[in-house]
């Protein structure tokens, strides 16, 4: 039998907060994919107090805990899903393409992946309130992301942010895109590793 992994490292999920774009992402996905009642076929699936929460207007700009996003993620794949959480990268491909601006966009033209990527860790903690993303080993062909000190509960936030990584690389101009999520914390890696491949 294997060993559950040590994750007293990382910071208590309960500690851990995340910004409402969150869960405004992931409830327009669901409509945006499912019609405008996808929600009603996700709320059920969810604990009372998220239901509570997601009954009122969600503010983009407030600190949620981090679970209630996790726990979204979850009940949307498993309204919708497969039970793989596939459902979840797709969730980080749709936030990737419909949160970037204008000059987002125009930045991933104009920067390599590695610079981008710097600007995003730097803008990780306007999302959530632990962890760092940072990039690492970019080259012309690809690169290794890695989120560090950062407890994601669930493979189904790991699936959420591959989709959004894969994404963003593919608004960058670059085609045949793979992106593998090689080490996870949740598995007893040190740290979440991200590897992507791609040309252009």
């Amino acid at each position: 039998m294997s060993q559950e992994p040590d994750l007293s490292r990382l910071p208590a999920p309960d500690t851990i907060r995340s910004k409402g774009f969150t869960l405004k992402g992931a409830t327009a996905f669901a409509e945006a994919r499912f019609g405008a009642g996808a929600m009603e076929r996700v709320l059920p699936l969810l604990e009372p107090d998220l239901r509570e929460v997601l009954s009122v207007p969600v503010l983009s700009s407030t600190w949620y805990p981090f679970r209630y996003q996790v726990a979204l993620y979850e009940g949307i794949d498993r309204a919708f899903g497969a039970g793989d959480f596939a459902l979840c990268r797709q969730i980080g491909r749709y936030t990737a393409e419909t949160e970037a601006t204008s000059f987002h966009k125009v930045l991933l033209k104009l920067a390599n992946m590695k610079t981008w990527l710097k600007i995003a860790g730097s803008m990780w903690g306007m999302y959530y309130s632990a962890g760092s993303l940072s990039a690492e080993a970019f080259h012309d062909a690809g690169g290794v992301a890695r989120i560090s000190g950062f407890h994601p509960i669930s493979k189904a936030f790991c699936e959420d942010f591959a989709g959004w990584l894969e994404q963003i690389i593919k608004m960058g101009g670059k085609t045949e895109v793979s992106l593998r999520h090689t080490e996870c914390v949740l598995d007893g890696a040190p740290a979440c590793l991200y590897k992507a491949t791609w040309h252009g």
